[in-house]
């Protein structure tokens, strides 16, 4: 009976309610424990009494639930269990008893006398035809089977009962339409199960199961045989009384024991032992091996007669059938979906297009070819429907704003109709720009025409204050609208909707602005007594300056600073080149925008090129190309970006320089500078910004400060960024005349040689993996007038250095944070990433102000230059590098020696190998030399002044800071160039912490406790000083350490703290680095109360740090030497 499983050793620790002990023996039992005296008398006479019940049966519900985490092999051989039930005072459960391949007389046997497993395999193996049945007791209990269950059956105490039947439960009764003879049979055989399991003794029970259960229902009678029988008469079949009773029923207490057992192993990702002998033949035969009863070859004849093939074959070809029309149904569902999803990101893309593109018009008075293009992309529309609708409303109100700083109304008017034909419901920044419009056209009775339109105004739900209070402007547009405002009331004043400054976040209730008290910290500047406001104000224009002109100058530390005569030589040489290269550059750039502006006129496509270029003077093209250009000539000789990047690069450049140009021109860079002046005075002093008194941090004042200075333009304007491709055909254009128009004289270096002109800049096509890369490259005569020229300066991006000032707090995921005009993303993605930037786009405010304000924590801190290991560094730098101290050395140091032919080996093949791999070293060599060049040059630019970092994440959520050259976070020797600007006295225990710090760095003391560590400094306090006096002639125990750099740096702030008058208040702004024992294994621990896990990550107190890694290492040691042991222990036994 296939709804009887074998789950052996499921439930080994308990038996008939007795605890076993851990050794799961049955010996150390006494009878009396057990209440069953079928049991008790298995127990006295079974010689195997563990085998016999170690293993236990399970209905096929919870059989199909095991059944699903594991397929079972198919075509296996059938099989007939048993199923052994106690019941007694309390509860009714299963024993745990295996019978395999045994029939109802067989079990009859073993209920009458109980039999080891020797004599039950004798038994199996004899005929059962010898069986005396008593007929009157036979009789007695079909009566009582076909008699109607009484309602309040009581369980008898120690009594067990055997349930057997030999039917596979197979879908062939539903096959052959049988569903009216089984629901005939339901009746009776459920009185039969009841009837066995709680009023019958054991012994009629072994006559029921010979005779009852095994008995044969005629299949092959006939319906009206059927209809005519007494549906309470016929016993029912078993797949009913099945389906009945474990599959209609909720699981028993057994199911849910088994199930939960199962479930807990499969999160520890183990496996069961039901699991792994489900459907296995070793489970079955522990009795031994039985011949067939010859009963199932009757019932195969039998159903092999019922053509039951053909009828497999019929359903198996309806299924398919189905299948395969779900199939087509669900790909026609996702093909509908993916053109949805299409046409949604094609009207989308659409809006943000036509809105850039708008918006550029406007901008460049030219507001009238803007109609044209939002007319065409209607006109479109209605002749394609498939083709992307003209749907928000953003786009209209950029074209209305345009026109309403023209004060041409009839347009205005005009856009107003197209959105209602396009059913367009327009918002406050709307009638905004119609209010605007109508106070700056001609229009004689202008009250009239606001009153008509406050009236559409008050059927959208809008009020006057919303025109204010829900509306973004720009120049004078503010003034304008209220000046219209106070036509319809003269006595209006706008009311403003405060900003939203507190955290929603329950885990931050202690810090909200109520609790005054775990805010005082706030209030007291990071910069205090480092300077005063005058100077601050000045950092901050300076910090204005450098962002608007995009890039800054910092000195080479690699040349010298007295030139030779051939290095002015080159110099000149190089000025003149540049000087004939901007000339060239600009005839090339009005020649090609001519062509392009013929091009554009003769073009059917609405958005073109042209306008983008007019956004910028032409000197100002000029510049930005020159920079390139040096950008190329310095890159690297083996590598380049690609192409395409470095087209969309300088088109997010020409972008920038417009958006700053935009700053300028529509009062948004007058009202920063105004805010941000205000925010350094709150920065300096933090004084109180309203009536309540209540401390803020850097975003919440920076908010109260716009919220207080609502007039003129607005900060929190939408932009409408440029698309990528837009970007890109900017920069084609651009790099087209570096390519062709820019050329060098490559006979320069040769004596009496002709003129011969070349392209400065030429492509070259590099293998990357199993593609090629088009990448350029600068001619080897530039790249030698290059580095002949020593070029004094290097330039770097202005969003690549620390900021002069306090950089603006971040305010929301899509406002500018970091620096005042330069776009800087609060989350680093890639611009392909479009599903989170959205999410971001989407997300409230106010759930990321925890985010936001850490990072601005963070960058409100201001850092200076440690002078004397910068000086050092500088030092190893000039004079060649240090690879052990982590200073690289130039390429030109690289000894290729080592690439020499082994034996002598001079092939083709073998040379071209080696003149690969002295390539390869020696770029790495010159980037990473290239890589510190940049940071100790912008080191040395700041090196007498204050800086701060501003911080951004990437979509781990780890920090950053923006500018990858200075950073508190970067290798050994970056660290150890920063230190805090202000300064505290070290105190009482300061020094002793300088100490511990410095022996930490080392890594040599790991697992000693704080006393030993401090033990171990005093002891090689003589080599600390050492250190911080002669760092490079002394005895450099320094050197040895695993952070060498922030090690002397500690040993130089130990020596100057040792030698001051008092140590305790030596005044110290030296940076201590900590970080988290397995991060991610602490929060684990602490989520899960785990104390053996806290204790092993330093989450615990203990006397000595731990090394989870090293536990770890040790636990994998310990159980391959005991795995190793129990395989050398099993070969030798089998080899004996």
């Amino acid at each position: 009976m296939h709804r009887l499983l074998s789950a052996k050793n499921l439930c080994q620790n308990n038996f008939h309610g007795v605890t076993l002990p851990s050794t799961n023996t049955f010996k150390s039992i006494s009878l009396s424990q057990i209440k069953c005296s079928f049991c008790r008398k298995v127990l006295l006479t079974s010689h195997c009494t563990e085998n016999l019940f170690l293993a236990r049966h399970q209905s096929t519900r919870t059989a199909n639930a095991v059944r699903s985490l594991k397929k079972k092999t198919k075509h296996k051989s059938y099989k007939k269990y048993g199923e052994l039930m106690q019941v007694n005072e309390t509860s009714m459960t299963e024993m745990k008893v295996s019978i395999s391949k045994l029939n109802a007389s067989h079990l009859s046997k073993l209920a009458s006398s109980p039999v080891s497993l020797g004599q039950l395999h004798q038994l199996t193996t004899k005929s059962t035809k010898n069986i005396e049945v008593d007929k009157e007791l036979l009789q007695s209990v079909r009566e009582k089977i076909l008699k109607k269950a009484k309602s309040d059956i009581k369980l008898e105490d120690d009594k067990c009962a055997l349930i057997f039947t030999n039917h596979k439960i197979t879908s062939l009764e539903e096959r052959l339409n049988t569903k009216q003879y089984i629901d005939m049979v339901k009746e009776s055989y459920y009185n039969f199960r009841k009837a066995t399991i709680y009023d019958q003794r054991l012994q009629d029970l072994r006559y029921a199961i010979n005779e009852g259960l095994n008995q044969e229902f005629p299949f092959e009678s006939s319906k009206s045989q059927m209809v005519n029988s007494d549906s309470k008469s016929l016993p029912k079949s078993p797949h009913t009384v099945f389906r009945e009773l474990f599959i209609d029923k909720q699981l028993d207490s057994y199911d849910q024991e088994l199930m939960s057992q199962i479930t807990n192993l499969q999160m520890q990702g183990l496996s069961h032992p039901a699991i792994e002998e489900i459907c296995d033949d070793s489970v079955h035969t522990e009795i031994g091996d039985v011949k067939e009863d010859l009963s199932i070859d009757s019932e195969i004849s039998h159903i092999n007669s019922l053509n039951v093939k053909k009828m497999h074959q019929a359903i198996k070809q309806k299924k398919k059938k189905l299948r395969e029309k779900r199939r087509a149904a669900k790909e026609a569902n996702m093909k509908q979906d993916m053109r949805e999803m299409e046409r949604r990101g094609k009207e989308e893309s659409l809006q943000k297009l036509l809105t850039s593109h708008l918006q550029l018009l406007c901008s460049l008075d030219m507001t009238l070819e803007g109609r044209q293009v939002l007319q065409y992309y209607r006109k479109r529309n209605a002749r394609a429907p498939e083709h992307p609708k003209v749907s928000s409303v953003k786009v209209y109100n950029t074209l209305l704003h345009g026109f309403a700083s023209l004060g041409q109304l009839e347009n205005v008017t005009e856009l107003l109709s197209f959105m209602s034909e396009d059913r367009v419901e327009p918002n406050a920044q709307t009638f905004a720009a119609v209010f605007e419009c109508v106070e700056r056209s001609n229009l004689v009775d202008k009250n009239s025409a606001l009153h008509c339109y406050h009236t559409q105004m008050q059927e959208q739900g809008l009020t006057l204050n919303d025109l204010l209070d829900k509306t973004k402007f720009l120049h004078n547009q503010r003034e304008m609208v209220l000046k219209a405002v106070r036509r319809l009331d003269p006595h209006y004043e706008p009311n403003y909707t405060p900003p939203e400054l507190d955290y929603d976040c329950p885990l931050l209730d202690r810090i909200r602005l109520d609790n005054v008290e775990n805010r005082k910290g706030l209030m007291t500047s990071p910069a205090k007594g480092l300077l005063t406001l005058e100077d601050l104000k000045l950092k901050g224009k300076e910090q204005l300056a450098m962002e608007m002109a995009g890039e800054i100058e910092v000195q080479n530390i690699a040349v010298k600073e007295e030139a030779t005569t051939n290095v002015e030589s080159f110099r000149e040489k190089y000025n003149e080149i540049e000087k004939e290269w901007r000339s060239v550059i600009h005839e090339a750039f009005e020649r090609n925008m001519s062509t392009l502006k013929s091009r554009s006129n003769a073009s059917h496509s609405a958005i073109t090129l042209y306008p983008y270029l007019k956004v910028l003077q032409v000197e100002q093209f000029v510049q930005l190309i020159m920079s390139e250009i040096s950008k190329l000539v310095d890159g690297s000789e083996s590598y380049s970006p690609t192409l395409k990047l470095l087209q969309r690069d300088l088109g997010t450049q020409v972008y920038n320089k417009y958006q700053i140009e935009q700053y300028r021109r529509n009062g948004v860079l007058e009202k920063i500078e105004q805010i941000y002046e205000k925010y350094c005075k709150w920065y300096l002093e933090r004084h109180p910004l309203d009536d309540t008194h209540r401390p803020y941090n850097g975003r919440q004042a920076w908010q109260l400060l716009v919220h207080q200075h609502r007039e003129g333009a607005s900060l929190n304007i939408e932009e409408a960024p440029w698309p990528i491709e837009i970007r890109q055909n900017i920069g084609k254009f651009l790099y087209n005349i570096i390519i062709n128009d820019v050329k060098i004289d490559v006979n320069m270096f040769k004596q009496k040689a002709k003129v011969k002109k070349l392209p400065a800049v030429y492509k070259v096509h590099r293998p990357w993996g199993r593609l090629v890369r088009l990448e350029l490259k600068p001619h080897p005569a530039l790249s030698r007038l290059w580095a002949s020229a020593a070029r004094p300066q290097l330039k770097m991006r202005a969003a690549l250095a620390p900021t002069r000032a306090p950089p603006a707090p971040w305010l929301a995921p899509t406002a500018n944070g970091a620096y005042l005009l330069t776009a800087t993303p609060l989350v680093r993605m890639p611009y392909y990433v479009m599903a989170q930037t959205k999410r971001l786009e989407e997300a409230s405010p106010a759930t990321l102000y925890p985010v936001m304000d850490s990072l601005n924590q963070l960058g409100e801190v201001p850092w200076v230059i440690n002078q004397p290991v910068l000086d050092l560094q500088m030092k190893i730098f000039r004079l060649g590098g240090d690879k052990k101290l982590d200073i690289p050395p130039p390429s030109s140091s690289l000894d290729s020696s080592q690439w020499a032919g082994v034996g002598g080996d001079q092939s083709p093949a073998s040379a071209m190998r080696r003149r690969v791999a002295i390539n390869r070293v020696r770029a790495e060599m010159h980037s990473l030399w290239c890589d510190a060049l940049y940071k100790l040059s912008l080191a040395n630019h700041y090196r007498n002044c204050l800086f701060w970092l501003p911080h951004n994440m990437d979509f781990r959520g780890r920090v950053y800071a923006v500018g990858p050259h200075v950073s508190v976070l970067g290798a050994d020797a970056a660290r150890a160039l920063l230190q805090l600007a202000s300064q505290r006295p070290l105190g009482p225990k300061g020094l002793s912490w300088l100490k511990l710090h410095a022996i930490n760095l080392t890594g040599t003391k790991k697992r000693s406790t704080v006393a030993e560590r401090l033990e171990y400094a005093e002891s090689i306090i003589d080599k600390i000083l050492d250190s911080a006096d002669n760092p490079l002639d002394g005895e450099g125990w320094w050197k040895k350490s695993e952070e060498p750099w922030q090690t002397l740096a500690c040993c130089m702030e130990i020596a100057n703290a040792m030698r001051s008058p008092n140590p305790e208040e030596y005044m110290c702004g030296f940076p201590v680095h900590q970080d988290g024992s397995c991060n991610g294994l602490q929060h684990y621990a602490a989520l899960g109360g785990d104390a053996s896990g806290a204790a092993a990550v330093n989450l615990a107190p203990r006397d000595k740090p731990q090394d989870v890694y090293s536990e770890i290492v040790a636990l994998v040691m310990r159980f391959s030497q005991s795995r190793f042991s129990r395989f050398l222990r099993s070969n030798v036994l089998e080899i004996a």
